[in-house]
């Protein structure tokens, strides 16, 4: 985890906190007296404190203020060149997106911050520009008439047709593999509750959470999810025109990863994929936004709309503030949904809403 204390040995790459934070499309970077590149906020982690733990104190340092308790959001680690040190010598960097309590403002060591987009890459160190790419890559840096957007899409029946093949999946290993005949009441019941919850409910609570689970995924090459017709094409465009995207479903992450990876979804460009495993909260709580919420916060994406096909989508993305769009190629038609939601029959539509 990047909280545990790091151990160094003498070659090892250093080891050094970011501070991820986007205002209107551009990076926040900064650059000490007497260097010639800028760098993402930020510094090394002493022997006796956390990679966050080092990034409040480099904060308070650097930029004069402090992060809003409990903003920080875990980003990722970019290894690359360490500026200023020999050829070879590499540094990680322990990126968090964070808020800042005010505005930045330079200390005494810094003698210039500034917002940077990805033209300006070459002003900004090797390390840093690898985080600038990615949040380039993600539609997060952006020059996009409104870099404030963020679109948030449910992945079951609304990127992929899946209840149809699915619930003869279960039907199968309910049958197979605990000798239960499921009715269409009863998968109607339980349809959409987190993964390994459903499973529990739908097999009876017959055997362990692992042998449910085995069973289940033993027979599911068989009954494979079918793609949307122009779902890719959607995300692709999104991203395009500078929205970022992420992927928030009551499915098991590792099963929805797999699934957008076989069928060409730009793994790289998605800011996150969240499955049921991921947070304690689930849909229609709104609670199972709250990473994600907090991660746009720090990325200056003010503008949410979650995209889902059921009414627990629609509950939890109006609850949390965001807009919602709902696509009706799951089990509800568009009468089911409020006024207060869009409601597409063909999410090939869906760019236009951001035209």
């Amino acid at each position: 985890m990047l909280n545990d204390r790091p151990t160094y040995a003498l070659n090892d790459p250093i080891q050094k906190s970011a501070l991820v934070t986007v205002r209107d499309g551009k990076l926040l970077v900064a650059r000490s007296y007497g260097k010639d590149a800028f760098y993402v906020p930020g510094g090394k982690i002493e022997t006796d404190e956390t990679a966050e733990q080092a990034l409040e104190r480099e904060v308070q340092e650097e930029l004069a203020t402090k992060l809003v308790e409990e903003s920080a959001v875990e980003f990722g680690v970019f290894t690359g060149q360490a500026h200023g040190k020999r050829e070879g010598k590499q540094v990680n960097l322990h990126a968090f997106a964070a808020v800042l309590e005010g505005s930045p403002q330079a200390s005494e060591e810094i003698e210039e911050l500034r917002w940077v987009g990805a033209a300006e890459a070459e002003q900004v160190s090797s390390a840093g520009q690898l985080i600038l790419a990615d949040l380039a890559k993600k539609s997060v840096v952006t020059g996009a008439a409104n870099p404030r957007r963020a679109v948030l899409l449910d992945l079951d029946d609304t990127l992929f047709l899946t209840h149809e093949v699915k619930w003869e999946h279960h039907r199968f290993v309910a049958k197979d593999s605990f000798g239960i005949d499921l009715t269409d009441e009863e998968l109607t019941e339980h349809w959409g509750k987190p993964f390994e919850e459903m499973i529990a409910l739908l097999y009876g609570g017959l055997g362990t959470p692992e042998e449910r689970l085995e069973a289940n995924k033993a027979s599911n090459e068989r009954f494979p999810k079918k793609p949307i017709d122009g779902a890719l094409d959607a995300v692709n465009e999104l991203l395009d025109r500078g929205i970022a995207v992420g992927i928030i479903t009551s499915t098991v992450t590792e099963r929805a990863v797999a699934e957008l990876t076989r069928h060409g979804y730009p793994m790289d460009r998605l800011l996150l994929v969240q499955g049921a495993d991921l947070t304690d909260f689930h849909k229609p709580d709104s609670r199972v936004f709250g990473r994600a919420s907090k991660l746009l916060k720090a990325l200056g994406k003010t503008e949410i709309t979650y995209v889902g096909d059921a009414l627990t989508d629609e509950q939890a993305a109006l609850d949390a503030g965001f807009n919602f769009v709902a696509v009706t190629t799951g089990l509800f038609e568009a009468d089911d949904f409020s006024s207060r939601s869009t409601v597409l029959s063909d999410l090939k539509n869906l760019p236009e809403l951001f035209a």
